[in-house]
C-alpha cells in the first residue's frame, strides 16, 4: 500500500503541462465561410443533413443572424468584417457616387482612396497589425489597401466560374503551408439562383444541395489534413425575397428626372439627392410613388444606422414595401431578377445564417440571434486581437455564452510562437494544487492503513 501511494503521487507530481484540451502552445485557427444569399429560412424548408448536423452540433442563432441596412452584398461584407454599421464604414450599396472622389464606388474597385477613413479596419488589418497570419479568398474589398497594409494572401474576383471546392482546398492549404490563423472566404452561391429564378425556385433548392455536399467535403478535409483545432463560422451576408413589384418613378412620371443629381441608389431603396430648390417638389412626388415610405435623411429612424457619410447618400430616401422594386429605368423593359434583397433588416426574409463550431465554441448550443457586426467581435476573441476600438456597433456583452470552457482567448494577446506565460502560470497552479491536494489526501489514507 506504501509503495502504492508514493507511485501514485509521483505520477501526479510529473503532470505535463501540456495535458490540456487544447494545448496552450498552438495558436487558435478561424475559417469563416459567407455564402452569399443564404436566408436562413432556408434551413427549415429545405433538408440539408451535412449542414444541419454541423448546426446542431456547434453553437447556432435559430432566428438568424441579422444584417446591417440596407441588405446588400458589398455595404453588409464589410460590415462583417469591420464590425461596423454602413453609415460608419461608409459603403452604402453595391455601387454608389461619392461626391467627394466624384466617381463611382463599387465592389470591384480597386481604387484605395475608397478607404482612407483611418477608423475603418476590416478583420484582416486587425490580424495583420498584430502579426495574426491571414488569407482573404474573394471576399468584398480584400484586394484594397487599408493604411498601407493588406492581408498575406488575397484574391478577388466577383465571379460564379470558381467552384466552391477549389476555394475550400486553397483555404485548407493556406492554414497547412503557410500557415495562416485566419482565412475568409466569400461563395457566390445561392444568391445568384435567387435573383434569376427566386427563393422558392428549384434551381435554389439545387443550389443548396450542392451547397451541403460541399459542406461535407471541407469537413473531411479539415478532418484530414487540419485536425480537431480549427474554428469554423458560416454566415451569410443577407436573405432573399420575391420581387411582386416593379415602379419606375421616372418612367412612370412619378419623378423628374432632370430634378435630381445623376447616379441614385435604387431597388430596394430609392436614395435621391434633389438638385438645388427642388428638394421640396422632389420629396412630394416621391410621397405620391404608392407602396412606398420617404425619409429626409436626418430624419432616417435610428435602428437603421443609415444617415451618413452624406457626401455617399443623398438627402431623401423612399423605402418601398417588401417585394416592391423601385428601378430608375427611363424604360418599361422587364426587370430581370425574380428574387432580391435590400430591405428592412427586420424581415424575417432579410436574415442571414450563423453557425460556428470548433475547440473554441459550445457544442450543442442555441442562441436566439445576433447581429452579423458582432461577428468581427467574436473572431477577435478567438484569434486573442485586440479589436479596432472604432468597431462599436457590435458586441459580446450577450454572447459569451457561446464560448467553450476550454477557450482561453478572453485575454487579448496570442504569441504566434510560444506559450503565454500568463497561461502557462494558471495551468501550473492548478497543477500543483490538485498534486498537493492528492498528496494529502494519501497521507490520510497512509495515516488510516498504518
Amino acid at each position: 500500500m506504501h509503495s502504492q501511494c508514493i507511485f501514485l503521487i509521483s505520477f501526479v507530481l510529473f503532470i505535463p503541462n501540456n495535458a490540456v484540451k487544447r494545448s496552450s502552445e498552438v495558436p487558435p485557427r478561424l475559417l469563416i465561410i459567407s455564402l452569399d444569399g443564404f436566408r436562413h429560412e432556408y434551413l427549415n424548408e429545405h433538408e440539408l443533413p451535412t449542414i444541419n448536423q454541423f448546426r446542431n452540433q456547434g453553437v447556432q442563432a435559430t432566428h438568424g443572424m441579422r444584417p446591417t441596412y440596407t441588405t446588400m452584398t458589398f455595404p453588409n461584407h464589410i460590415s462583417i468584417a469591420t464590425g461596423m454599421y454602413q453609415e460608419d464604414h461608409g459603403v452604402v450599396h453595391n455601387t454608389f457616387f461619392d461626391r467627394l472622389l466624384n466617381r463611382s464606388i463599387g465592389m470591384g474597385n480597386r481604387d484605395d482612396g475608397q478607404w482612407s477613413d483611418p477608423n475603418v479596419e476590416p478583420l484582416w488589418i486587425t490580424a495583420t497589425k498584430q502579426n495574426v497570419k491571414s488569407a482573404v479568398l474573394f471576399w468584398p474589398a480584400c484586394h484594397n489597401e487599408f493604411h498601407g497594409k493588406r492581408p498575406l494572401i488575397y484574391s478577388w474576383s466577383y465571379t460564379d466560374s470558381i467552384p466552391f471546392r477549389e476555394k475550400i482546398d486553397n483555404a485548407i492549404g493556406y492554414f497547412r503551408e503557410l500557415p495562416v490563423q485566419l482565412v475568409m472566404l466569400y461563395h457566390f452561391e445561392p444568391d445568384k439562383q435567387g435573383h434569376d429564378y427566386g427563393p422558392n425556385s428549384p434551381e435554389v433548392k439545387a443550389a443548396l444541395f450542392r451547397l451541403d455536399s460541399d459542406i461535407e467535403y471541407l469537413l473531411k478535409r479539415v478532418k484530414e489534413d487540419l485536425g480537431d483545432d480549427l474554428n469554423i463560422i458560416i454566415v451569410s451576408d443577407h436573405g432573399m425575397t420575391n420581387v411582386t413589384k416593379v415602379i419606375r418613378p421616372i418612367y412612370e412620371k412619378l419623378l423628374n428626372l432632370s430634378s435630381i443629381e445623376p447616379n441614385p441608389l435604387s431597388g430596394a431603396l430609392l436614395n435621391v439627392m434633389p438638385r438645388t430648390g427642388q428638394a421640396e417638389q422632389v420629396e412630394n412626388n416621391l410621397k405620391n410613388i404608392p407602396n412606398v415610405t420617404v425619409y429626409k435623411l436626418d430624419e432616417m429612424p435610428e435602428r437603421f444606422h443609415y444617415s451618413k457619410p452624406k457626401h455617399r447618400l443623398g438627402n431623401l430616401t423612399a423605402i418601398p414595401d417588401e417585394g416592391v422594386i423601385l428601378s430608375p429605368a427611363a424604360t418599361n423593359a422587364a426587370y430581370p431578377n425574380k428574387g432580391n434583397h435590400g430591405w428592412d433588416n427586420t424581415l424575417a426574409s432579410m436574415q442571414a445564417i450563423f453557425m460556428a463550431r470548433g475547440p473554441s465554441f459550445n457544442d450543442n448550443l442555441q442562441i436566439h440571434s445576433l447581429n452579423n457586426v458582432d461577428i468581427y467581435h467574436i473572431a477577435c476573441r478567438i484569434l486573442k486581437l485586440d479589436p479596432n476600438p472604432h468597431a462599436n456597433a457590435g458586441s459580446l456583452v450577450n454572447l459569451t455564452n457561446i464560448f467553450s470552457i476550454t477557450d482561453n482567448s478572453s485575454t487579448t494577446s496570442f504569441p504566434i510562437t510560444g506559450t503565454s506565460s500568463s497561461t502557462t502560470e494558471k495551468n501550473d497552479c492548478c497543477r500543483h494544487f490538485i498534486s498537493l491536494f492528492t498528496m494529502f489526501f494519501m497521507l490520510v489514507v497512509m495515516s488510516y492503513n498504518f
